[in-house]
């Protein structure tokens, strides 16, 4: 990390300090504001369990340093109701934080206790205050108010994230979003004895919150405008007609959110003034009544742009919400992204650092030698009388003599290794020193093995970082792709969606590019697979000009499902086995596979283990198994084939090896890869021609360096691959020629039905070898053929191929 990196985070900017004082400030003074006016409310001027419930809420949420603006209810309360008010209020706060300090000091995991703790806490406070003596009434009140601060504490709980900056994702839930208008008709009660000019405050407020809370659409401004009325009406604030005509204002708001805010206002103005004339006897209540309804427009043409979006954005369907939520999304796949790309620049350090190993081989054997020299001139000259001869005045010329003798040694063959000239006319111990060169030529056979098998575990563990690096890379490009998606082709999709009646709660577009198309979008059902196989692949087919199909359907059981299209694949791969055991055993030697890699390739693979029997098919399963994991993963095929020799070189002391014959399918270009390893030759039959595939080599498991042959062929629609394991290959070996006997053979089929073919080919192998089978067998058969798609493209006029579009943007970018 950089120094100014470190710099940067040990010492924000005075700017960013400053924003984050003012942002805290602003927040303390809007709660203690709310507290105030929650503290002023009161129910029928009989209970006031609002200013409580609020502090509640805010002492255990808010954390030491929010807790303190909820003590601003004492003095809504003394504003409200006098000194007794306010002694109660303080009453109840100083009990429940000693409760909360003295008998229930532990956190709570969770706030399921807190609100039954609270309406307690009222209980008893209310009726400490009352006196000794109590009345029925008295106990009715008291119940009354403990029981409504624990239901308001168990509505506010839900919404106070958003006033004290702990809610990480903008999308409330709906219950949310009704714990938030309760919260704002509490607020909207302490305002009740207010007025200016004989408009109530009160009035006023209801009616900017109606016309704020109308970018929910008609059901959410009707139903906020009704319960906002009614809890209005609690503090004697109107009647029931002004409960209708405030839902019947909030109704026409809503159907009107994506017009002009100029004419939401003014339907409102009109429809509530209209409404009030036809239940309204008195003028001066209908003047009243229109002028609350006009200073409220008027405050709701002047609330900044800004607060709009911020209010739009949390309620849920909204395109300022799901703008939100893609921002969200996109933020954390950039961090993620930065993420996983360190974590790849780490494995590829790992990988140049393994790689690099400083040395050569004939400085190793330098080095060997001269180890092997020191050892022994320690362990024969140590004690003799001409060591200062032989070591000090001529030690070059001895170690040379040493090293020539070694040489010698190393030579001839066991037992008939003698020294050379000039370490007879040199060493007095002789013997001695013959002995235990020749022990120590041993020992340092031994060390160069290890060393070797220490180099080749180095080697296999870069190669291995290096694929993983290669993955890494390919997730982040991945990330980055999907980041260059535009918003609006996702807001054209669910436009399109719901011309056609189908609402969905979210696209993604992951990626536009041809034949890598990857679209996610999210129903709200859990049983989603008619919709997304009959109208919503042919529409985003239709859509993005290229065939798609449903991929993937994840209903997670919540009522929602996670619905992935792809670009389907232009070819389809029907494959056959068919196998017999040497001497007609259950085990065979060979192993084969036919996989769907999931990124567009479709792998087959024969692998022919030494010998035969329960050992030849680990070897032979163990190629294949770890190969098909390597390639899932996203390793290159080159390096997936050389680790798997590495990792059968390194298994065991015992030889360990298997041919490996694979052909990777391109499902969108038919173009095919075939990667051969010391295997038998594979066929492509395309109509009456045979086109024969060989490759050279040794198999894997035997040599640290392979030779990996790759011959690529574009296959055809109709093409029959054929992979076949030695047995099938030299079962005629001793009459006929086998290349001519197999090409034989494929021209004698009169099918071209994948598993009547294997099973043809094996029996005539059977056949040729006089009923024996000799060896393991086994033939796979692939039929390469277009694929057919289920269903039409939905083309829908006026809506632009996306495609287009993006290639629009490449162009201009």
């Amino acid at each position: 990390m950089s120094h100014l990196s470190l710099v940067g985070k040990a010492d924000r900017p005075s700017s960013q300090k400053a924003a984050l004082v003012r942002v805290h400030w602003q927040r303390a003074v809007l709660l203690a504001g709310m507290a105030f006016v929650l503290g002023h409310a009161t129910i029928l001027h009989a209970v006031s369990p609002f200013g409580f419930a609020f502090f509640v809420i805010l002492h255990e949420r808010g954390g030491r340093g929010r807790r303190f603006p909820a003590y601003a209810a004492v003095l809504g309360a003394l504003a409200g109701g006098g000194v007794y008010a306010a002694a109660g209020m303080l009453l109840q706060f100083f009990m429940y934080r000693a409760v909360r300090l003295y008998i229930l000091r532990k956190p709570f995991a969770d706030f399921r206790f807190i609100p039954l703790i609270a309406g307690v806490v009222a209980l008893c406070s209310k009726l400490l205050l009352i006196g000794t003596v109590w009345t029925q009434m008295d106990v009715l009140l008291a119940l009354a108010n403990a029981a409504l601060v624990t239901l308001l504490c168990l509505i506010f709980i839900q919404c106070i994230s958003i006033f004290i900056g702990k809610e990480a994702v903008k999308s409330l839930r709906h219950e949310q979003v009704a714990a938030l208008i309760i919260l704002a008709g509490s607020v909207v009660m302490g305002l009740s004895d207010w007025k200016i000019h004989d408009v109530s405050i009160a009035s006023i407020a209801v009616n900017w919150m109606i016309l704020m809370i109308a970018c929910g659409g008609m059901g959410m401004a009707a139903a906020g405008a009704i319960v906002l009325s009614l809890l209005s009406l609690l503090s004697h604030q109107g009647n029931m007609a002004d409960v209708a005509i405030s839902g019947f204002g909030g109704f026409l708001s809503g159907l009107l959110k994506d017009a002009n805010r100029f004419w939401i206002g003014l339907a409102f103005v009109l429809s509530t003034t209209v409404l009030a004339m036809s239940t309204s006897s008195d003028w001066h209540g209908l003047a009243n009544h229109a002028l609350a309804a006009s200073i409220a427009t008027v405050i709701y043409w002047l609330t900044p742009r800004r607060l709009h979006l911020e209010v739009a954005s949390y309620v849920p369907g909204t395109l300022e919400n799901r703008q939100s939520e893609q921002d969200r999304v996109r933020r954390m796949n950039q961090l993620m992204a930065e993420k996983i790309e360190q974590f790849g620049q780490i494995f590829e350090e790992l990988a140049v650092t393994f790689a690099d190993h400083g040395e050569n081989p004939y400085t190793t054997a330098q080095q060997l030698v001269t180890h092997m020299v020191s050892t022994t001139a320690g362990q024969v000259c140590s004690g003799c009388a001409r060591r200062a001869t032989c070591w000090d005045k001529q030690g070059i010329q001895t170690y040379q003599a040493m090293a020539n003798t070694i040489s010698q040694i190393e030579s001839c063959p066991p037992g008939k290794a003698f020294p050379t000239h000039d370490l007879k006319e040199r060493c007095c111990r002789l013997d001695a020193m013959m002995g235990v060169l020749k022990y120590n030529l041993d020992l340092t056979y031994r060390d160069e093995k290890w060393m070797a098998k220490l180099h080749d575990l180095r080697t296999l563990v870069a190669a291995q970082l290096g694929g993983v690096a290669a993955v890494v890379r390919a997730i982040t490009d991945e990330i980055e792709e999907s980041e260059r998606s535009a918003l609006s082709d996702e807001e054209q999709i669910l436009a399109a969606l719901e011309k056609l009646g189908l609402y969905v709660d979210r696209v993604h577009i992951v990626s536009l590019d041809a034949g890598k198309i990857h679209i996610e979008v999210l129903q709200p059902t859990d049983r989603a697979y008619e919709t997304s196989t009959k109208v919503i692949a042919p529409l985003l087919s239709g859509v993005v000009g290229e065939t798609l199909s449903l991929s993937k359907l994840d209903a997670n059981g919540d009522g929602y499902s996670i619905c992935v299209f792809a670009s389907a694949r232009r070819y389809s791969v029907h494959t056959a086995v068919a196998s017999a055991a040497r001497g007609g055993r259950i085990v065979s030697g060979d192993t084969h596979t036919a996989v769907d890699l999931g990124n567009g390739r479709f792998a087959i693979a024969v692998s022919d283990g030494m010998g035969n029997g329960e050992r030849a098919r680990r070897e032979s399963r163990a190629a294949i198994e770890l190969l098909k994991k390597l390639l899932k993963a996203g390793f290159d095929e080159q390096l997936a084939i050389r680790t798997v020799n590495s990792t059968l070189l390194l298994r065991s002391q015992d030889e360990m090896f298997a041919t490996l014959d694979m052909a990777l399918i391109d499902l969108y270009s038919a173009k095919t890869e075939f990667l051969k390893v010391g295997s038998a030759p594979s066929y492509i039959l395309r109509g009456n021609d045979i086109m024969t595939i060989t490759g050279a080599g040794v198999p894997i498991g035997i040599l640290q360096d392979i030779d990996v042959q790759a011959v690529t062929e574009d296959l055809q629609d109709g093409d029959i691959l054929i992979l076949i394991s030695d047995g099938i290959y030299d079962a005629p070996k001793e009459t006929f020629e086998p290349s001519d006997w197999l090409q034989q053979q494929l021209r004698m089929l009169k099918t071209r039905d994948a598993q009547s073919i294997a099973d043809t080919l094996v029996e005539a192998a059977v056949r040729a070898n006089n009923g024996k089978i000799a060896d393991d067998m086994t033939v796979v058969v692939a039929k390469v053929g277009k694929f057919e798609p289920e269903w039409a493209t939905i083309k829908i006029p006026g809506v632009q191929g996306l495609r287009r579009k993006a290639d629009k943007r490449r162009r201009g970018a």
